[in-house]
């Protein structure tokens, strides 16, 4: 793993309804972005909020792409014109920091063209989101969805994304636990803003944590720039 690019790439997410990811990996690769990763998603808005924005679709694309930092807000501005985030329900665009990255990628993303210098790859760019918002992922049993979202929705989360997993490899964390593990997973997705974080991650690990049913496992990462999630809904 290379050390001396963890400023120069950000993994970009985007949250789309299903079908349209096709589309934005076109984007990308429009801008000689290589690295791209389509998954399918399950949004877990309530009805009550799919009704306010007018939405019916909770099926999702997740797209994973690699991106040079200082590419970033031009190809979040590009797939804002495409996919128009900022209007509510159109989908949700942020980005991620890497702690580490293979060696290659970098030379892959960030080799200079005929009207670009290779340095440009390591400037550092900042948006007014920089620092503002977490993502928050639960790695729960499958089924343990709804209570990871009631726990959320208490403490004022109004959605996520889930994608469904498997765990691999875990005989060994079964013996050092005590009890067996089901390999079915279920990955609860949570944009929030920093200040819920903590009440957010406690609350899910009260509801569904290593030792309830749901035998959930919590983390975050930090978010920088973010497009797509709008202010809470009014209350009736």
């Amino acid at each position: 793993m290379s050390q001396n690019h963890l400023s120069v790439l950000k993994m970009l997410v985007t949250i789309v309804d299903r079908g349209k990811g096709a589309a934005a990996v076109s984007l990308y690769r429009e801008q000689r972005l290589h690295f791209d990763y389509l998954c399918m998603g399950l949004g877990t808005a309530n009805s009550k909020i799919l009704d306010y924005f007018g939405l019916s679709e909770t099926e999702k694309d997740v797209v994973i792409t690699l991106v040079p930092a200082h590419r970033v807000r031009r190809v979040m501005e590009l797939a804002n014109q495409r996919f128009d985030f900022s209007s509510p329900g159109r989908g949700i665009l942020f980005t991620v920091p890497l702690s580490g990255v293979s060696g290659m990628v970098p030379q892959v993303l960030c080799k200079a063209d005929e009207t670009q210098r290779e340095t440009e790859c390591k400037e550092e760019m900042e948006m007014e989101t920089a620092n503002r918002y977490a993502l928050i992922l639960a790695v729960v049993n499958r089924g343990s969805l709804d209570t990871v979202m009631d726990a959320a929705r208490e403490e004022g989360a109004r959605g996520g994304t889930v994608l469904h997993a498997r765990r691999v490899g875990m005989e060994d964390t079964e013996n050092l636990l005590g009890f067996t593990l089901q390999p079915e997973k279920e990955v609860v997705a949570i944009l929030t803003p920093q200040a819920q974080k903590h009440e957010l991650m406690v609350a899910i690990h009260r509801a569904a944590g290593l030792t309830t049913e749901a035998r959930g496992i919590l983390f975050s990462l930090p978010v920088e720039e973010l497009i797509g999630l709008q202010p809470p809904v009014p209350e009736a």
